[in-house]
């Protein structure tokens, strides 16, 4: 078993430096994610240079940590997007709590109204509002994401 050094291992990075970038860029999907992942792998691998056993796969392990890395920075994104989505429908239902919403409610077409005023106004779930206008709870849904675009857009 040999193992490899930190001038090695700086050596391998800097050949497979444009192969990381890119293998990073297709998980994350944007260049200072991608960056950012590029950059976090390279501090393990150097943090953790002692764990790798044989030499032979230090490319591989190089870029096992990079995958890692990438999929990190996925899904610390994917939560800060479900935190901006609960802290908007927070702010949509609040909203809605005042009656200064229902002028511009009442602008909206009769689907998407309809839909609006069950809900926001007279508290109905999804279910029960699918079982009242005999509609699938999806249509249901989709009509309330439409309405909230179309409000966003009208204030």
């Amino acid at each position: 078993m040999q193992l490899i050094t930190k001038e090695e291992l700086a050596e391998l990075i800097f050949e497979n430096k444009e192969g990381m970038y890119r293998l990073a860029y297709t998980i994350v999907e944007n260049d200072a994610d991608a960056q950012d992942a590029v950059g976090d792998a390279i501090v393990k691998t150097f943090g953790n240079i002692q764990r790798l056993r044989k030499k032979t796969s230090a490319k591989s392990w190089l870029m096992q940590i990079l995958v890692n890395s990438a999929h990190d920075i996925v899904r610390k994104r994917s939560k800060w997007i479900i935190v901006e989505k609960q802290l908007e429908d927070t702010a949509v239902t609040e909203a809605f709590e005042s009656d200064e919403m229902l002028p511009i409610v009442m602008e909206l077409k009769e689907e998407f109204r309809e839909v609006i005023i069950l809900y926001y106004y007279e508290e109905f779930s999804v279910g029960e509002i699918s079982k009242m206008l005999k509609i699938p709870t999806g249509t249901v849904k989709s009509r309330l994401a439409r309405g909230r675009d179309k409000l966003s857009t009208i204030l």
